[in-house]
C-alpha cells in the first residue's frame, strides 16, 4: 500500500512538472515570435516609409519577413512541442533547481524503471519512500522560474499592445502599412511634408534633346515648410544629388523650389526629398524635338511685272519684287499639337517688336494631326521676317525658332550706261552726237529719251530702239544711236548740256522710276577751230612715236655695249612698250577720223591720210613686227648664247626700226603738207576779209552818192 501512494506522489510531481514546462514553451515562443514580428515589422515599416521602395521590393520585404517568422514559430514552437519530455530529465531539472534533494528524485525514477527482480526490493521501496516524501516539498515555480516567463510575457503583450495602440492613433498609417506592404499598393505614406512636380502628368516629363530643363516642386506642409529640398538625379554613373533654389517667397504653409538640368541627352528618373516628405516616380523622357523639314515659298507677281507665280529655292532669306504676294508654308518632322506664324516688317514701329500673328495652327481632335501651316501676306513693301513655332504630340516646342526672311526688292529706276563715242568737248554746228552702251532695267523699260540743252532753247529725242517692256537695250560701237543738233540751230560759241533719261514701267504707288545717265556739256566751235585742236592732238601722237622709236634704238644699242642676255631682255622691253605705244597711237588716229566725220568735216583726203598712211600702217606695226620682235628677245634672253641667234635678233629690231621711221617721215610730210593747207587755208580766209571789206566799202560809197545833191 505504501509503495502505491509513493509512486502515485512521484507520478503526479512528474506530470505537474511536464504540464509547467508546456506552458513554459507556448508561452515563451509565443512571447518570442511577437516581440520579433513586431521588430521585424516596424523595421520593414520604417525602411519603407524612408524609402518609399517599389512593390516588388516591399514583396520581397514581406514574404522574408514572413518566412523569418514561420521559421521562429517551428523552431521556437513546434520543435520545441514535438520533444518528448522524460520523466529522468524533469527529475534532474527538478534536482538542480533544489540541491537538497540530491539525487533521491532521479535514483527513484530509474529504479523505478528497471525490473524489481534485478535490485533489493527493500532498497528500492526505501528510495522511493524517501523521494515521494521530499517531492511534496518541491514548487514547480522555483524549477521553471516564474519571473522570467513573465518577463517575455509581458514584453510580448508589450509589443502587441504597442502595435495595437499605433494602429488605434493612426488608423491611416495602419491601413497605408496594410495596403503598401500586405497588398503591395503604390498608396504614398502620411507626411507632413508633401510635394507636387510641375508638368509631371503621370510623374513623366518629355523633354527635347539637349534642352534645359526646370524642374519646379511646390512643397505643402502641415506647419511651416521645410528649409531646403533635394533633388536625386539618376545616370548612368549612378545617383547624384542637388540642393533645389527656392523659387518666390513662401505662402501660407507651402513653398516653391526648383533647379534647372542642363542640356538634357538622356532619359533621367529624379527624386525629391525634404523634411519628411519624398516625392519618387519622377522621369524625363528624352524625345526629338520638331525641326522645319521645308519650307515652300510663292510668290505672285504683281500686274505691272506681268503677273504669275515664282517659286524660288528654298532658302533662308528669299527676294521677292515690291508689290508681291507671298503665300507660305512650314512643314515639320513631326505631325503638330499647335503653330503659329509671326511676321516683324522692318517698317513696324519698335512697340511692335512682339511681331504680328499671321496664321495659328489649332488642329481639329477627330481628324489626324497636321504637319503643315500655311500664312499669306502683301502686297509686299517692306521686308518682313517670319518666326514659326510648333508643339510637336508630346508638348515638346522648337528648340531654335523656325525663320524665314522675305526681303522686298524695290523697282531699281533704269540703269543708263551710254557714252559719246567718237566726240571730245568740242563741237561744230553740224555735228552728230553717236551713242554706244546700253540702257537696262530689272523689270522692263517704258521709253529713253535725249534732251538736248542749248541756253534756253531745249529739245528731246526718242531713242527708238527702246520698246516697252524690253529690259535691256545695247548700242555696240558698230550701230550707235545717232542724234543731229540741226534743230538747235548752235552758232560757235554756244554749249549743249546733253543727257539721257530712261523710265520703267513700274506699277507701285510711288509710281514709275527714272534713270538719269551722265550729263555731257559741249562746246560748239567753227570748223577750222576744230581742226586746228584736232592737228595740235596730231602733234603730240607723233611724238609718243618718236619716244617710242628712241626707246627702241636704245635698246638695240645694248647689243654692241652689254652682254647679248641682257641686250635681248632689254630690246624685248622696249619691243613690248613700243607695241603698246603703237597700238594706242593708231586707235587715236582712228578716233580723230571719227571726230572729224562726226563734225561734218571729213574730206577725202584728210581720210586717206589719217587712216591709210597712218593709223593702219601704225596698228600693222604693232601687231606684227614689234610683237614678234617681243617674242623673239624673249626667246633669244632665255637660250644657250649663240651668235647666230642674237645676229638675227640685231636684223629684225633694225627692220622694225626702218619701218618706224618711215612712218615717222610720212607724218613728218604730211604735217609739213598740213601746214601748207594752213598757210593756204589763211590767205583764202585773208581774201575773204579783203573781199567783204571791198563790198561794204563799195556799199557805203552808194549811199553816199544817193544821199548827196
Amino acid at each position: 500500500m505504501g509503495t502505491a501512494t509513493e509512486s502515485t506522489a512521484l507520478s503526479g510531481l512528474l506530470a505537474k512538472l511536464r504540464r509547467e514546462a508546456r506552458l513554459w514553451i507556448w508561452v515563451e515562443s509565443l512571447a518570442e515570435v511577437v516581440v520579433a514580428t513586431a521588430i521585424v515589422g516596424s523595421g520593414i515599416v520604417l525602411i519603407d516609409w524612408l524609402l518609399e521602395p517599389p512593390a516588388w521590393a516591399r514583396g520581397i520585404a514581406s514574404a522574408s519577413a514572413a518566412g523569418l517568422l514561420a521559421w521562429l514559430v517551428v523552431a521556437r514552437l513546434v520543435g520545441r512541442l514535438s520533444t518528448p519530455l522524460s520523466d529522468t530529465s524533469l527529475a534532474l531539472a527538478v534536482e538542480r533547481r533544489n540541491p537538497a534533494l540530491g539525487d533521491t528524485l532521479s535514483t527513484a525514477v530509474d529504479l523505478a524503471a528497471r525490473p524489481r527482480g534485478e535490485l533489493d526490493p527493500e532498497l528500492v521501496d526505501r528510495t522511493k519512500a524517501a523521494a515521494a516524501a521530499l517531492a511534496g516539498t518541491v514548487q514547480p515555480a522555483t524549477v521553471f522560474r516564474r519571473r522570467r516567463l513573465l518577463a517575455v510575457a509581458a514584453t510580448g503583450l508589450a509589443a502587441i499592445a504597442a502595435v495595437a495602440a499605433g494602429a488605434t492613433a493612426r488608423p491611416d498609417l495602419a491601413a497605408t502599412c496594410g495596403r503598401r506592404l500586405v497588398l503591395l499598393e503604390d498608396t504614398p505614406w502620411p507626411r507632413r511634408v508633401t510635394f507636387e512636380a510641375e508638368g509631371f502628368p503621370g510623374g513623366i516629363r518629355k523633354v527635347a534633346r539637349g534642352s534645359n530643363v526646370d524642374v519646379v516642386v511646390r512643397a505643402r506642409a502641415k506647419g511651416p515648410p521645410p528649409a531646403s529640398v533635394s533633388l536625386r538625379i539618376g545616370g548612368a554613373g549612378g545617383w547624384q544629388t542637388v540642393r533645389m533654389g527656392t523659387r518666390g517667397g513662401v505662402s501660407g504653409e507651402s513653398q516653391s523650389f526648383g533647379h534647372v538640368l542642363e542640356r538634357v541627352t538622356e532619359d533621367t528618373p529624379l527624386e525629391v526629398r525634404g523634411g519628411d516628405g519624398r516625392l519618387r516616380g519622377l522621369r524625363l523622357e528624352v524625345v526629338e524635338p520638331p525641326a522645319l523639314a521645308e519650307a515652300v515659298v510663292r510668290i505672285r507677281l504683281p500686274d505691272y511685272l506681268g503677273g504669275g507665280e515664282r517659286m524660288p529655292p528654298p532658302l533662308r532669306v528669299v527676294p521677292a519684287p515690291m508689290g508681291s504676294r507671298i503665300d507660305v508654308e512650314f512643314r515639320a518632322t513631326k505631325p503638330l499639337q499647335a503653330a503659329t506664324i509671326t511676321a516683324r516688317f522692318a517698317d513696324d514701329s519698335p512697340a511692335d517688336d512682339a511681331g504680328r500673328e499671321l496664321a495659328a495652327l489649332e488642329p481639329d481632335a477627330a481628324g489626324e494631326p497636321p504637319t503643315a501651316i500655311a500664312a499669306s501676306l502683301g502686297p509686299l513693301a517692306a521686308d518682313v521676317a517670319l518666326a514659326v513655332a510648333v508643339t510637336d504630340l508630346d508638348g515638346i516646342t522648337n528648340q531654335e525658332p523656325l525663320s524665314l526672311l522675305i526681303t522686298a526688292v524695290p523697282d531699281e529706276p533704269p540703269e543708263v550706261a551710254l557714252r559719246l563715242a567718237g566726240i571730245s568737248a568740242a563741237i561744230t554746228p553740224q555735228a552728230r552726237l553717236p551713242l554706244v552702251g546700253s540702257i537696262a532695267d530689272d523689270h522692263g523699260l517704258a521709253e529713253a529719251t535725249v534732251r538736248l540743252l542749248c541756253g534756253d532753247n531745249s529739245v528731246s529725242q526718242p531713242l527708238t530702239r527702246v520698246t516697252a517692256g524690253t529690259t535691256l537695250v545695247e548700242w555696240p560701237i558698230a550701230q550707235p544711236a545717232t542724234l543731229s543738233l540741226g534743230s538747235l540751230a548752235l552758232a560757235p560759241g554756244d554749249r549743249l548740256d546733253v543727257t539721257v533719261t530712261a523710265t520703267d514701267a513700274c506699277g507701285l504707288p510711288t509710281g514709275p522710276n527714272t534713270g538719269r545717265g551722265e550729263t555731257w556739256t559741249l562746246e560748239v566751235v567753227t570748223p577750222e577751230a576744230l581742226r586746228a585742236s584736232l592737228e595740235a592732238r596730231e602733234i603730240l601722237l607723233r611724238r609718243r612715236f618718236e619716244a617710242a622709236i628712241d626707246d627702241l634704238t636704245q635698246a638695240r644699242r645694248s647689243l654692241a655695249e652689254h652682254s647679248a642676255g641682257d641686250a635681248a631682255s632689254r630690246i624685248g622691253e622696249a619691243a613690248t612698250r613700243a607695241a603698246g605705244e603703237s597700238g594706242e597711237i593708231a586707235a587715236a588716229f582712228l578716233g580723230i577720223r571719227d571726230e572729224l566725220d562726226h563734225n561734218a568735216i571729213l574730206t577725202p583726203e584728210v581720210e586717206t591720210r589719217l587712216v591709210a598712211q597712218v593709223a593702219e600702217p601704225v596698228a600693222a606695226i604693232a601687231q606684227n613686227d614689234l610683237a614678234r620682235l617681243a617674242i623673239d628677245a624673249k626667246a633669244a634672253f632665255g637660250s644657250e648664247p649663240d651668235h647666230l641667234v642674237f645676229s638675227a635678233l640685231a636684223s629684225r629690231t633694225d627692220a622694225g626700226l626702218d619701218r618706224m621711221k618711215a612712218i615717222l617721215s610720212r607724218m613728218l610730210e604730211l604735217e609739213s603738207y598740213n601746214q601748207v593747207i594752213e598757210k593756204l587755208r589763211g590767205m583764202l580766209e585773208s581774201q575773204e576779209r579783203i573781199r567783204a571789206a571791198t563790198l561794204e566799202r563799195q556799199r557805203q560809197r552808194a549811199r553816199e552818192a544817193l544821199e548827196g545833191p
